[in-house]
């Protein structure tokens, strides 16, 4: 629930992206003056997959986190894209490991990867759980990582284009990431 609490918080006047799985929310927004996509993991327990019902990274949501990458890369303005990270698990399952889980999770690994060799800041916000192959679908390919601890529902993020330090605060919970060189 953490990841969708900083999602909402930090997408509020944001655009959300249609189209993809309900266990995703992605958006598109402006912190300052740069243009950024915000991805979170979220529960839906309506999943079709029951092993990927509260947050937990599946086969939906691996092919899904590729599409809302993908779709950032192609716009061609290499802005930055802020992996909200809550996920507990994988989707462990028989049925998920015979549809390809493993291709659905490196396909978003891949996805991260290219958009950071791209040029976009490929930022994870860490504010739950950060656990296994969902960890390493999303949010272990970023340019930048940051942690929190506690709980909230009122965020910000701040952005400095220039050199790219990322400072973000949720409630009385702050995140900092000392500047970092992208250019």
């Amino acid at each position: 629930m953490r990841g969708l609490q900083w999602f909402n918080a930090l997408s509020a006047n944001a655009t959300p992206v249609e189209g993809l799985p309900g266990s995703l929310k992605v958006a598109d927004g402006v912190l300052g003056e740069q243009a950024v996509r915000y991805i979170a993991v979220v529960p839906d327990p309506h999943n079709r997959f029951p092993r990927a019902r509260n947050g937990e990274v599946g086969l939906l949501e691996g092919w899904g986190l590729a599409k809302a990458v993908d779709e950032a890369i192609a716009r061609g303005d290499k802005r930055p894209i802020i992996a909200i990270v809550d996920v507990p698990s994988q989707a462990y399952g028989r049925r998920e490991e015979a549809l390809g889980i493993h291709q659905a999770l490196a396909a978003a690994a891949d996805s991260y990867a290219r958009a950071r060799l791209a040029g976009h800041p490929v930022i994870a916000l860490l504010v739950g759980k950060a656990m296994s192959g969902a960890f390493l679908a999303h949010g272990y390919q970023a340019s930048t990582s940051m942690s929190e601890s506690g709980t909230s529902t009122q965020g910000k993020i701040a952005l400095c284009p220039r050199s790219f330090s990322v400072s973000a605060s949720i409630g009385a919970h702050s995140l900092y990431s000392p500047e970092t060189n992208f250019t």
